[in-house]
């Protein structure tokens, strides 16, 4: 049986009852944060452009565009490719959403099932099946091609192959179908350009057509079209193109564990790797700290956060919704003159209302590496990516020259070799703390102990991307704070994923959807009912 197939074969025998409560908790959670995310992009003007733009293609059909055109009229009902395609743009448009240990799944993972339904009559519960599928395909694709070109939001692959298989579910395929449908989503599987995602509109559309493309497999596949069942197994298939060192044992743990449980909700619209910064300002901010009383402003983060900033730069000398969110000088500096991060900073007006004194204060803003920060990011990840899991798949070499090319690949940002060689001497150490970590909390034998994406890695991660923070008064003094786990990020107990999520819905969704919308999209994702229904029966 191919890798394709086993995927398949797991997708269409999963049932609600097979998934864990605390997991499917989480579904209901991100459920929550996608309809926000999309709410969120209510004034965002990219996202009105793109869905103008859907609105003159569109063809009648009986899924809801989320928007009004007019304040009086309702939702215009158009086909779930449609939907979709608009649906997707929103909830990606402001960088606003949640994540996976290794992809952005929600916007294919949440938006599928919800909009399908309008045609295929999927109920709620079942729709959050498919949704946990979705999340569990996305997240081991992302993660068997983490040495590759591209990552995070760029790892767009995931929607089309994560919702192939979906959609083929909710169509009634068969396994063979279903596979089937999963293989030609990833023959021509989309490969998006840095360029279109860091600075112009391209970037909203970066999920939409994924999407359409997996959507399109299912519906193929339904017809007995037949794709390359060995495409992630054949030396020039998907793997080719994606991986410089494919971990494909990722989809090993299909069904013994769940990346759901590593789900973070974003409490800012920006990329995943500005959170705690902001956290740690706003704890400054908090305490009076104003933009006209500082000097200068230090920010130390790990190789992550300085790799974004470093691939921003070339883009945020113009301030807009896009280039703002990958930037740590410029969401320093927006803080620092409102108080706050919240869509109505992430916004075109805004940025050019208050774009002199955002170029001022940018030019204060430091970003330095620090070894410790990228050490404890190490630290919860090899627990996920133990080191004996990656070399029982990949060669030494082969895991060298592959590390060697992304260096190559993101030349804006390196490591020196001391810090690289630093880096290395302590992995044995980290990876000997997670098998001590986890011998002691007896919770997998001993055979376990190098699985990758592990059980008792999943149910024990914590986000960990740390950013210490300085500012220097002008009056000399000077301002400490950090923050290690995001607010909303998995293994934050004390501002969990659940409490982001409820904070963005309570703050946006009504803005979007009317207060009446708003309510009975919350009672339809506690209930696990059909949010569409809930909705258009509010209206």
């Amino acid at each position: 049986m191919t890798l394709v197939e086993t995927i398949a074969n797991w997708a269409k025998s999963l049932r609600f009852e097979d998934i864990p409560v605390d997991v499917v908790e989480l579904l209901r959670v991100q459920r929550l944060s996608v309809m926000a995310s999309v709410a969120g992009s209510i004034n965002d003007d990219a996202a009105k452009r793109i869905l103008n733009a859907v609105r003159a293609w569109s063809r009648p059909g009986n899924a809801p565009l989320f928007c009004r055109f007019q304040s009086n009229e309702s939702f215009p009902m158009v086909s779930v490719e449609d939907a979709l395609y608009a649906a997707s743009a929103q909830s990606i448009a402001l960088d606003f959403d949640d994540y996976v240990c290794f992809g952005h799944t929600g916007h294919s993972s949440v938006l599928v099932p919800i909009l399908l339904s309008c045609e295929t009559g999927t109920d709620g519960q079942e729709q959050m099946v498919n949704q946990a599928i979705a999340n569990e395909i996305g997240a081991r694709l992302g993660g068997a091609c983490l040495f590759g070109p591209l990552n995070g939001q760029l790892w767009s692959f995931i929607h089309a192959g994560a919702t192939a298989a979906i959609a083929g579910r909710m169509l009634g395929l068969d396994e063979k179908q279903l596979a089937n449908s999963v293989a030609i989503s990833l023959t021509e599987a989309p490969r998006p350009t840095a360029p279109g995602f860091m600075a112009p509109d391209t970037k909203l559309i970066t999920a939409a057509e994924p999407i359409l493309a997996g959507l399109r497999a299912a519906r193929l596949g339904a017809m007995n079209v037949t794709g390359p069942l060995d495409v992630l197994e054949h030396p020039h298939g998907f793997f080719e193109a994606f991986s410089y060192a494919p971990l494909t044992s990722m989809f090993d743990s299909l069904g013994k564990s769940w990346a759901t449980r590593t789900m973070s909700v974003k409490k800012y619209p920006g990329c995943a790797y500005i959170d705690t910064t902001i956290d740690a300002l706003l704890e400054l901010t908090e305490s009076g700290l104003r933009a006209n009383s500082v000097d200068s402003v230090i920010v130390r983060a790990g190789i992550m956060t300085c790799g974004m900033n470093a691939m921003s730069s070339g883009y945020s000398s113009n301030p807009t919704p896009v280039t703002v969110n990958f930037s740590i000088p410029l969401n320093v500096a927006a803080v620092l003159i409102s108080g706050e991060l919240t869509p109505n900073q992430v916004n075109a007006k805004w940025l050019l209302e208050n774009s002199d004194e955002i170029a001022s204060l940018s030019r204060k803003i430091t970003l330095q590496h620090d070894f410790g920060c990228t050490k404890k990011t190490a630290d919860a990840f090899v627990r996920l990516l133990p080191i004996g899991g990656i070399l029982n798949e990949v060669e030494k070499k082969d895991l060298l020259a592959a590390i060697k090319k992304i260096r190559s690949d993101h030349s804006s940002f390196k490591l020196s070799f001391g810090e690289i060689s630093g880096l290395i001497a302590t992995i044995p150490e980290i990876f000997q703390m997670s098998l001590d970590r986890l011998k002691k909390l007896n919770l997998e034998s001993a055979s376990g102990e190098n699985e990758l994406m592990g059980d008792f890695a999943t149910k024990d991660f914590k986000m960990k991307f740390p950013a210490i923070v300085e500012v220097k008064l002008k009056n000399g003094e000077i301002l400490h704070a950090k923050a290690d786990v995001p607010k909303g990020g998995a293994g934050n107990f004390s501002v969990s994923p659940a409490a982001v999520a409820r904070e963005k819905f309570d703050t946006w969704a009504h803005v979007a959807f009317g207060n009446k919308g708003a309510s009975a999209i919350s009672n339809a994702i506690e209930n696990d009912s059909d949010i569409v229904v809930s909705l258009l029966n509010s209206m």
